[in-house]
């Protein structure tokens, strides 16, 4: 694949929370840069979801494409075993309706959280658990009152 580069690497394409994934908080070298992000096209060469938009006219996320909520969407939900996946179609629908600006400004809230709760508490075995809670947590759940 050709180098694919991303103005919001940390909120992928296909809707995934970059930011938030145990591959993105690693400390070494196959560090996942996120979707677009430096190097990318080296550590995933051949992304369906990047394929797809090509096609489908260089969308920047999967929800603006003309064919949404095509196949790839209609299966995802709660009972998708990558806890990751299970908020996608929310965190679309969020990022159209109150702006990519907005959503990406709440998920650095969480990229925040999730980095003070490594750096703070984790024994070197807890990653991919804290990665799954902060993806849980609310949207909005930093939002001042």
């Amino acid at each position: 694949m050709q180098e694919y580069k991303r103005s919001t690497p940390l909120f992928a394409l296909c809707g995934l929370n970059c930011g938030l994934c145990p591959h993105h908080q690693m400390q070494d070298v196959s560090k996942c840069p996120g979707c677009g992000g430096p190097d990318f096209h080296l550590k995933h060469p051949s992304c369906a979801v990047i394929t797809c938009s090509k096609k489908h006219g260089n969308v920047e996320y999967c929800y603006q494409c003309s064919a949404y909520p095509c196949e790839r969407y209609s299966c995802s939900g709660d009972k998708d075993s990558f806890i990751c996946y299970r908020n996608v179609i929310h965190d679309f629908t969020r990022a159209k309706s109150d702006g990519v600006d907005q959503y990406m400004t709440e998920l650095q809230e969480k990229i925040e959280i999730l980095e003070f709760l490594l750096s703070t508490y984790n024994d070197g075995r807890r990653k991919s658990f804290y990665c799954i809670a902060v993806n849980l947590l609310p949207s909005r759940i930093c939002a001042k009152s």
